[in-house]
């Protein structure tokens, strides 16, 4: 067997059961919700709770929760996604990973103004975007996972 057709060491690790699939976009969904709605919740009603401070706030807390959805929702994805990528295997898994978390560090970004000039570096954030789309597509892949025929699970 030639070197390209030979699956790598990391690869291997990605092959598991369908069950176990299913449980790790489940549990990712799950986390994606708690942690999100509240971000989701902040961006649309934080600033009449909170008078001229809540853009500090809101933009601490969203970075906070959003942070930990997006750990927990998309480093898994893209790590998969490199890994195949390296072998040229672009997934959208990956994609969808890369792209929250890019959006997720767009607005941290804005958000490290509060520490170092007491105002958010510029606007708008996106962290309740990351939300929606983690929220959005590991239920997707979830729900596609669980209604997959025997065949292809």
């Amino acid at each position: 067997m030639n070197e390209e057709a030979r699956p790598s060491e990391l690869e291997t690790l990605l092959v598991r059961p369908p069950e176990q699939r299913i449980r790790e976009f489940q549990y990712r969904f799950a986390q994606a919700m708690v942690f999100g709605l509240p971000v989701i919740f902040l961006q649309y009603v934080g600033p009449s709770l909170g008078g001229p401070e809540s853009d500090k706030w809101i933009g601490l807390l969203q970075a906070l929760l959003s942070g930990w959805a997006t750990y927990v929702g998309a480093a898994g994805m893209l790590f998969e996604g490199m890994i195949l990528l390296s072998r040229r295997k672009p997934t959208l898994d990956g994609l969808v990973a890369l792209s929250a978390i890019g959006m997720y560090f767009f607005s941290a970004i804005s958000v490290f103004g509060i520490i170092f000039r007491g105002a958010l570096f510029y606007r708008p954030l996106l962290f309740h975007v990351v939300i929606i789309v983690l929220i959005a597509w590991t239920g997707y892949r979830w729900w596609r996972l669980s209604h997959a025929s025997p065949a292809t699970k």
